[in-house]
């Protein structure tokens, strides 16, 4: 994760909810954890919207990224300029068996992110790449309301009181099971993810009692194991 300084134990469980409730993969950096100004903050990547354009089943890939008056990337870079104006990027979604274009623009003078007045970090180094990136992440939220619905649900639970997000953590605490375990943070992974598949009308209060349940579990199973050898 990006940033200067270390995420406590609350940021990276926060992270982890946010993850499996929006299913988007951090390892295939879909999702990332960025520190803002001392705050750890989340975010969804372009490859994060993609993913989720693909889930409904209509997403139908996306034009290469044009900039200025219509450039590719090879005929820009051949203008001898180092800067776009703008770019635009076409997602393409299939809507009643046809294949219809979706259009991102993005201006550089609206996205570039700066410290003291120059482009920092991935701006500086690659900004045709993160321009086109801006461009088609707008494309791909005017294509599939899906994806902004699952930033703004990103945002909301990051909003949430962090005596909320810990709750479950907290739970655990209280009937003796330490979250940092081995045993009990695997339990505690593979039921949520199981559960988000498989029982979504579950109350939340029904879910921490299966989650502990089934960690109790676990962990009395890494017991008898240990005495038996």
């Amino acid at each position: 994760m990006a940033g200067r300084s270390v995420p406590t134990d609350d940021d990276l469980a926060l992270f982890g909810l946010i993850c499996q409730r929006a299913q988007l993969d951090p390892f295939a950096k879909q999702i990332y954890a960025i520190e803002r100004k001392g705050k750890w903050t989340f975010q969804v990547s372009v490859d994060g919207l993609r993913a989720i354009a693909d889930r409904t089943g209509q997403y139908a890939g996306s034009d290469e990224p044009l900039y200025d008056e219509g450039l590719d990337l090879y005929a820009f870079e051949m203008s001898g300029r180092t800067l776009p104006t703008l770019c635009k990027v076409t997602v393409w979604k299939i809507v009643s068996g046809v294949r219809c274009p979706f259009t991102g623009v993005a201006k550089y003078a609206e996205f570039c992110q700066t410290y003291e007045n120059r482009p920092s970090g991935l701006w500086e180094k690659m900004p045709l790449n993160m321009l086109a990136k801006c461009a088609e992440s707008q494309a791909l939220r005017k294509a599939f309301p899906q994806c902004s619905q699952a930033e703004q649900s990103v945002k909301a639970i990051e909003a949430e009181p962090v005596d909320t997000r810990q709750q479950l953590i907290d739970s655990l605490r209280w009937h003796g099971l330490d979250p940092k375990d081995p045993a009990v943070a695997t339990t505690v992974h593979d039921c949520l993810t199981t559960l988000q598949k498989t029982a979504s009308n579950l109350t939340t209060q029904e879910i921490e009692a299966i989650v502990i349940s089934a960690a109790q579990a676990a962990v009395q199973t890494v017991e008898v194991t240990t005495d038996a050898a």
